[in-house]
């Protein structure tokens, strides 16, 4: 038997199926809401229906873009054609562009591979990558994801896919962060630190 109202109720299990978002903090955005003005209620649902009836990914990158066009890192005439950087969500891409130390293009997986959720390379922009790599001048591909067990078998598996393209594939390199203790690090990082070491 439902707590509340349904209009309530049925509000709480929408936010309920965001990430990270049990029960009592979707109640808790449920009740902030109901004490929000009806001028504001609806300018936060037509924010939602624009979301819902926008088209906003880039067709070449799948970055989001604010016109149904390219976005402004792949229209950009300053950027680095010739190295593209694979990641995994739109967030990444974000991350590495704050740094301001890449200046090529950008190729969103929208996700990786993940047996266990049932997401298979079918369900990522995989077949659009290979279709950039044969349209464009592109020399180098970094493949910039996460170093979990997910994110490093999808890495295998586009190494294997991009070996047929002549293209340089190269990772970012991992190991030790600034700051870091070695008596604290786990042995994946440790031997990644071991093999990515530089002559200084």
């Amino acid at each position: 038997m439902n707590r509340y109202p349904k209009p309530i109720e049925n509000l709480i299990e929408s936010f309920g199926h965001l990430p990270g978002i049990g029960r009592k903090t979707a109640e808790r955005f449920v009740f902030f809401l109901l004490k929000r003005t009806k001028d504001e209620l609806f300018t936060f649902s037509n924010h939602l229906k624009e979301l819902a009836e926008s088209q906003f990914l880039c067709p070449e990158c799948f970055n989001f873009s604010e016109s149904q066009g390219l976005c402004p890192i792949c229209s950009s005439s300053t950027r680095d054609r010739s190295i593209l950087c694979v990641v995994e969500e739109v967030h990444d891409l974000n991350v590495i562009e704050n740094t301001n130390a890449f200046r090529g293009l950008y190729h969103i997986l929208g996700g990786k591979i993940d047996p266990i959720e049932g997401i298979g390379a079918d369900r990522l922009n995989v077949r659009q990558l290979l279709d950039r790599l044969k349209s464009n001048p592109i020399q180098e591909v970094i493949l910039a994801l996460n170093p979990d067990i997910q994110g490093e078998g999808t890495i295998l598996y586009l190494k294997q896919l991009l070996k047929q393209s002549n293209v340089k594939i190269t990772l970012l390199a991992r190991g030790l962060p600034m700051g870091g203790d070695i008596e604290y690090a786990d042995e994946v990082t440790l031997s990644n630190a071991l093999r990515g070491r530089q002559e200084i």
